[in-house]
């Protein structure tokens, strides 16, 4: 078979499965050795798939197709995807008609990539712009908190009196019970909140680490390298920035450890913030 007898009309047929098995073999055949065959295939097969996609089949068509695209599970999920990604570019070209067309990189390369690669390269490089943004963020904006708290509870700076800091003594989670839960008020006079945690145990550790964790969320914060302090009621202070508490409930895991290696039981210290 010579490659000008491959029509588009017959590329359809083939794809769909519609021609007869000697025909199939020498499709497959001029396929797999001639590079100009292999690529008027995938571009047939490209606009086939949109087609498809934008319900411009017959239904003898679209039956055939989903019996060469959609029988396994995996290839319906595909095609419902390439279906949501082509109903949202669809959209965000319909929205963007009223701008001025501007030539770029983007445009000059839309026009090198067929419509069916386009539209999931597109989106999927959007959605991974967004999410990889949004990870970044985060993962810098605890960076920088670590570093704050780390600084805040220096020894040097827990002798410092901050400006704009209320303190609040909270009482140990017991057997016999709690009383009423410490509030910390959040204002715009308030930037700094220290928490003085009594150290109830008898053993007194040369380091302590608290864990600061909303009860109703996944937030939390570590501080370690805290000192007791206090010959009479001993006790650890701990430093926080009003900006990264919200609205909820507290609790303060505090535990020590000492040069071996030992730990102690862990005390928790409730709290309750209110905006």
């Amino acid at each position: 078979m010579k490659e000008e007898l491959l029509t588009d009309a017959l590329l359809r047929e083939f794809l769909l499965g519609k021609v007869d098995d000697e025909e199939r073999a020498r499709i497959e055949d001029l396929f797999l050795t001639d590079p100009e065959a292999r690529e008027r295939v995938l571009v047939v097969e490209q606009e086939l798939m949109e087609d498809y996609l934008e319900n411009g089949l017959t239904t003898g068509d679209r039956e055939a197709f989903l019996l060469r695209y959609g029988q396994t599970s995996a290839q319906q999920q595909q095609l419902r995807i390439d279906k949501a990604i082509k109903d949202w570019a669809l959209r965000e070209n319909a929205s963007s008609q009223t701008v001025s067309p501007v030539i770029s990189t983007w445009d000059r390369l839309r026009t090198r990539l067929r419509p069916v690669f386009l539209i999931p390269i597109a989106a999927t490089t959007i959605i991974a712009i967004v999410v990889g943004g949004i990870w970044v963020n985060s993962q810098m904006e605890r960076a920088a908190i670590a570093r704050e708290l780390v600084q805040l509870n220096t020894p040097a700076s827990l002798r410092e009196a901050l400006p704009q800091m209320v303190s609040r003594d909270l009482s140990p989670v017991t057997v016999r019970g709690i009383e009423e839960q410490t509030e910390v008020k959040k204002s715009a006079d308030t930037q700094f909140v220290e928490l003085r945690l009594p150290w109830i145990q008898k053993e007194r550790y040369s380091m302590y680490s608290a864990e600061v964790r909303r009860l109703s969320g996944d937030e939390s914060f570590t501080i370690r390298n805290l000192q007791g302090e206090g010959d009479g009621r001993y006790l650890i202070r701990l430093r926080l920035p009003t900006q990264i508490l919200t609205r909820g409930q507290y609790q303060v895991r505090l535990s020590g450890s000492d040069t071996g290696g030992a730990v102690s039981q862990a005390e928790e210290y409730p709290f309750t913030v209110l905006e």
